[in-house]
């Protein structure tokens, strides 16, 4: 469901892209089969090229005589082996399934769904990967980046004696070495979803050369797993708890892939006058 702004335009026309099915144009069993399946292949195909450019092999007869708790996107860190690879999704890595999730979702809707809704999709796939992943991401990874950098201050040596003691403190207080990163990576999420939402806006404002009024959903939410997951991989390098929540990361993104397919186009006229409230 949106949460969508109050908005009063002293205009006579509007249009508004929306990714919320029109009721009396419901998307086919068949068409929401299809944007799903292309989604996911989109999602498939990033996926395994994030894990070939880190060195885990494609070929078929490999993947059949490895076990499948050792395939790339199953495996975890185990600290028996720690010389063994484990798959990592940071911040270029997510950015790939990201966009082979909106490539797939926005190809799946121009194939299954009416050519009149492409418009939407376009509008939508701008919103999904600048404005719920691109955007979110980077507000997440930076500050995060730089946190985990003063956090390892107190076991090095440094110039900055101010905050080296400041973070051997925080290390050495149980309630605060937990509360300070979920403090710096919530908000930072936070902010990197309300920028989001409002920079996609303007630029899909600018390209479709219309007003936009598309609100944080709660479906925008399931692509910010991934900044949960980059956030804790940050913070605990080489954890099995971040290589397991890394890997329901190509899931949550699939998301974006279908709801960028799903979007319809509904053109809505309304006649507005000055009116108190």
């Amino acid at each position: 469901m949106s949460i969508q702004p109050i908005n009063i335009y002293n205009q006579k026309n509007y249009t508004n892209f929306t990714n919320n099915n029109n009721p009396n144009k419901k998307q086919s069993a068949k068409t929401q089969l299809g944007i799903a399946a292309t989604s996911a292949l989109g999602v498939a195909s990033a996926v395994a090229l994030v894990a070939k450019r880190q060195g885990f092999s494609l070929k078929l007869s490999s993947i059949k005589n490895t076990p499948i708790k050792d395939w790339a996107i199953f495996k975890i860190t185990d600290k028996n082996r720690p010389e063994e690879k484990v798959m990592k999704f940071k911040a270029p890595q997510i950015l790939t399934i990201g966009a082979g999730s909106v490539i797939g979702g926005l190809a799946g809707g121009a194939i299954f769904d009416k050519k009149e809704n492409l418009s939407s999709k376009c509008s939508e796939a701008v919103s999904q990967f600048i404005g719920d992943i691109s955007i979110p991401l980077m507000f997440v990874a930076l500050p995060t980046d730089a946190y985990k950098k003063f956090e390892d201050l107190a076991a090095k040596e440094t110039k900055h004696a101010n905050l080296k003691r400041i973070s051997s403190f925080i290390q050495g207080n149980k309630f605060l070495r937990v509360l300070c990163p979920t403090i710096v990576s919530g908000s930072s999420l936070a902010l990197g979803i309300i920028t989001g939402n409002k920079v996609s806006n303007k630029i899909n404002e600018k390209v479709h050369g219309v007003k936009q009024n598309r609100g944080i959903k709660i479906t925008d939410f399931a692509p910010h797993l991934d900044d949960v997951c980059l956030a804790i991989t940050l913070m605990a390098d080489k954890s099995p708890v971040g290589d397991i929540i890394s890997k329901f990361v190509p899931v949550a993104l699939t998301i974006a892939g279908i709801e960028t397919g799903s979007a319809q186009n509904t053109k809505n006229t309304k006649n507005t006058k000055n009116t108190k409230s």
